[in-house]
């Protein structure tokens, strides 16, 4: 894979889907799941967060696993807040440099593996962080989020 501005990782992503997997014409469910990933990763990288909401299931949950320095909020619970959480995380960083790794679908689950550069909005301090992601759909609706964060270069702040 390679470094994308974060409008263009939807892009990326379906590269990432077929490779190593000579049968991902037939995997249907997965291809249509990430679509759906696809579109939520658009509408971040757009800044239109008022319509993540309706992308999610009532039941949501988000966790966001990160060192202590990282100012992301960690954990929400239904389409409102849930929204709230990942515009507050995505307004702290500018100059996304998101760089998709690898990615498995199987059923309703994406994982995801990245590593992202960018800045911190407040300080303008580059970051470099390494994602592990989780993606569990319902139907065309995402249901959970689960994220591991490690930085690879922590701020000054942090340290």
């Amino acid at each position: 894979m390679t470094e994308v501005p974060l409008i263009g990782v939807a892009d990326v992503l379906g590269a990432a889907f077929e490779a190593g997997d000579a049968a991902h014409a037939t995997r249907t469910k997965e291809r249509g799941n990430l679509e759906h990933l696809n579109d939520l990763v658009r509408a971040i990288a757009t800044k239109h967060f008022s319509s993540l909401a309706d992308r999610f299931t009532p039941d949501i949950t988000f966790e966001l696993h990160a060192p202590p320095g990282i100012p992301w909020r960690r954990s929400a619970r239904g389409p409102e807040a849930v929204a709230s959480a990942i515009e507050a995380n995505f307004r702290s960083v500018c100059d996304q440099r998101p760089d998709p790794l690898s990615l498995v679908a199987q059923g309703d689950t994406i994982l995801l593996m990245s590593r992202e550069t960018g800045r911190w909005t407040g300080t303008g301090e580059p970051y470099e962080m390494v994602f592990a992601q989780q993606y569990t759909f319902r139907g065309k609706r995402l249901a959970a989020f689960r994220s591991v964060v490690s930085p690879a270069s922590p701020p000054a702040s942090a340290g």
